[in-house]
Order: C-alpha cells, then sequence, then structure tokens
C-alpha cells in the first residue's frame, strides 16, 4: 500500500487521498482476489475482472453516498 500511496504522491495526488485511494485499492484487489479464488476462473484475467468490478462496486457505492447526502 506504501508503494501506491508514494507513487499517486509523486503524481501530485494529495497526500491523505492518496493513502485512502491506496486503501480503497487494497481492499478492492482483496475482495477480488477472495471472489476470484473461489471461482471456476483459473488465468489472471480472472483476478483482473474480478477486482475490477470491485473496484466498480466501491465507486457505485461512494456515488450513491454523495447523491444521497446532497
Amino acid at each position: 500500500m506504501a508503494a501506491m500511496t508514494t507513487a499517486l504522491v509523486a503524481r501530485g495526488v494529495p497526500d491523505a487521498v492518496a493513502h485512502l485511494a491506496a486503501e480503497l485499492g487494497v481492499l478492492a484487489f482483496k475482495r477480488g482476489y477472495a471472489q476470484w479464488s473461489e471461482s471456476k476462473d483459473d488465468d489472471v484475467d480472472g483476478l483482473a475482472r474480478h477486482a475490477l468490478a470491485a473496484l466498480n462496486d466501491l465507486h457505485s457505492a461512494t456515488s450513491q453516498l454523495f447523491t444521497r447526502n446532497r
């Protein structure tokens, strides 16, 4: 996670935002890995699909939270 945070900060992302984005990225990967390891997908592309789906779920959830609170 530290490497992701450092890379984001190096690209101009504010420190707090970079840290949060890295945390969410790790959570999405963990969720995607868990789903992939329980599925019949045994290729690396399957892992990427599951991780991307987890990121999309996080994006949808945060969008809904911000929409409801306006």
